[in-house]
């Protein structure tokens, strides 16, 4: 029954999918890169014997093959008829009974042996049609062993033979198949595509179904062409009008509402309400991954909308637009990227008894980040004068309220140091001539521990290293664990020096690769461009080793001890030595 060039194939006890699977090139749906050139292949007379679709899943890989089978072997006269779907072949390869198109599922038959099969028959010549069709299903799923089998049949098959090969997965196929094969990639159903086909089959099995709703089936198959129409399909199936809260019921997917709370109690800094909101859209039946999906979603957009992308390409309300754009003023890029990166790191697993706890621990984390850093850009603004702080630096600003001025931090004792490396600053920071580049000492050279300049500054620099810690934990797991027992020691100008307790830790940080991770996170944190400088904190001052002191002095003197008070926010005062101690 043809409607709108889609054609039911199939009695109606089949799937929705199966039974309006596209028959002729026509009726594809978003992929017409793909078959205008196959059409124009056969219209001239240039048909490949071996072709590679691929792309995501639902978006009609197999389908086009199947069409392409039909076109290549169709009675048609005219080539630009095929296939027709009215001859006996286009008939047969419909219901699936013709012996020359064979479609194998290299999922099921991964060995050698059944590639050994298939060279064994493939120089028969066909039956009836006018190839013989080997349509091979996730090629990628062949051993090796059985690619090495075929790629001598694949090179130079019969003049009757043709290969089609489907995969969601190219890059798992050996580079000597992909080179003998014709590629075309399938791309992902737009979202506008897949909910006008929804409302045309809707239409002919007499539902009426909220667009709203179909939009939402759309979005829920992220490209994918046959998950919304099977997903449509349990819905018809329940006799039920298809309404917005039916598929949300079914789906598990939260209000919009519910996910824009979630974004408005993260950027106002508020756990409470955030957490509150994630519980109570689980207890409403949302599911935790779904949670996730939309609040990703969201906020994609509102780095898409940062970037100065077109808002129609988001196709939001007018209402939901207006509110997402004023979420995006509220968190810019370089806090919004971090915050992305967290929550894509935190799907819920399955078996996990405590399903939404991920979600919770990603909105503590992202809460903590974006507190922790500003007390860096407010001391930024401090150190550039007066006169860049601008009108606003005359009163206190709500974020000065919410953080009290961290106390002084008492500078570290002077002692031998010995630099391991010295990282090379990063481009940012090299092009910026306003940024003092110091010299770099020769490896293994001992340098003292530079002076620790601005008392105060050095101490808001160290609140805000836990801020840096994180943001280097996005791009480098291994490398945040090294700096865990590091610490900001000094700074002068644009150097900061860090402390290691270890060589090795120091050698390591100073690479240029990890001082570059490093440095572009003190400047997303900071807001302010930095050279690293690694050190190692040495166990005692050489320019007063020949002094005789209780162990009480060598402990308030050491700097290794110092530096480990100073990082809890303490310090050591008068000690008096007890009368039993050796030498009081």
């Amino acid at each position: 029954m043809p409607l709108n060039g889609i054609r039911m194939t199939a009695m109606d006890t089949q799937a929705l999918y199966r039974r309006w699977r596209p028959q002729q090139f026509e009726d594809v749906l978003g992929q017409p890169h793909v078959t205008q050139t196959l059409k124009n292949a056969l219209r001239t007379g240039r048909l490949a014997h071996a072709y590679l679709f691929t792309g995501p899943r639902g978006t009609g890989k197999t389908t086009v093959a199947r069409i392409l089978a039909k076109a290549a072997c169709c009675l048609a006269p005219d080539p630009a008829d095929r296939p027709c779907n009215a001859c006996s072949i286009c008939a047969a390869i419909t219901a699936g009974r013709c012996l020359d198109v064979m479609e194998i599922d290299a999922a099921s038959n991964t060995g050698v042996d059944d590639v050994r099969d298939l060279r064994e028959k493939i120089g028969f010549s066909p039956n009836e049609a006018r190839y013989k069709v080997y349509i091979i299903d996730e090629v990628h799923m062949l051993s090796t062993a059985a690619f090495n089998a075929l790629l001598k049949t694949l090179e130079e098959p019969p003049a009757h033979a043709l290969f089609i090969l489907a995969t969601t997965e190219p890059h798992k196929i050996p580079q000597t198949i992909l080179s003998r094969c014709q590629r075309h990639d399938l791309r992902r159903v737009s979202l506008a595509q897949a909910s006008g086909k929804l409302a045309m089959m809707c239409e002919a099995e007499g539902a009426t179904p909220d667009r709203a709703a179909l939009d939402l089936i759309a979005r829920s198959g992220t490209g994918s062409l046959r998950d919304a129409e099977s997903l449509l399909d349990q819905l018809l199936a329940t006799g039920e009008p298809v309404t917005l809260e039916a598929v949300r019921e079914v789906l598990g997917t939260p209000p919009d509402e519910a996910v824009a709370v979630l974004i408005d109690a993260m950027i106002d800094g508020d756990a409470a309400a955030g957490l509150r909101q994630i519980n109570a859209s689980l207890d409403r039946g949302a599911d935790a991954k779904q949670l996730l999906d939309r609040l990703l979603d969201q906020l994609r957009a509102m780095l898409l909308l940062q970037t100065g992308l077109d808002p129609a390409a988001l196709d939001l309300p007018a209402e939901h637009l207006e509110r997402l754009r004023g979420q995006a003023e509220r968190l810019p890029a370089p806090q919004l990227v971090p915050i992305i990166h967290r929550f894509n790191a935190a799907a819920p697993a399955a078996n996990r008894a405590l399903p939404g706890l991920p979600l919770e621990l990603a909105l503590v984390e992202s809460i903590l980040a974006l507190t922790a850093p500003v007390v860096a850009t407010r001391t930024a603004a401090t150190a550039a004068g007066p006169t860049a702080a601008g009108p606003s630096a005359a009163g206190p600003t709500a974020a000065d309220a919410r953080d009290p001025k961290p106390p002084s931090a008492t500078p570290p004792a002077r002692g031998a140091a010995t630099t391991r490396a010295a990282a090379a600053p990063p481009p940012d920071v090299a092009a910026d001539p306003a940024v003092e580049v110091a010299g770099q000492p020769a490896a293994g050279d001992a340098a003292p521990i530079p002076s620790p300049g601005d008392a105060e500054l050095l101490a808001q620099l160290r609140e805000g290293w836990p801020a840096v810690l994180a943001a280097v934990e996005l791009r480098d797991r291994n490398l945040a664990a090294l700096l865990k027992d590091a610490r900001p020691v000094a700074v002068e100008g644009a150097v900061l020096s860090l402390g290691f307790f270890y060589p090795f830790h120091a050698k390591r940080a100073g690479q240029d690769d990890k001082a570059q991770v490093i440095t572009a996170a003190m400047k997303q944190v900071w807001q302010r461009s930095l050279q690293l400088r690694c050190l190692v904190v040495s166990a005692s001052d050489e320019e007063q080793a020949s002094r005789p002191r209780s162990k009480a002095e060598q402990a308030g003197q050491d700097p290794l001890v110092r530096f480990a008070v100073e990082s809890l926010g303490a310090s050591i005062g008068a000690v008096k030595d007890s009368p039993d101690e050796p030498g009081s």
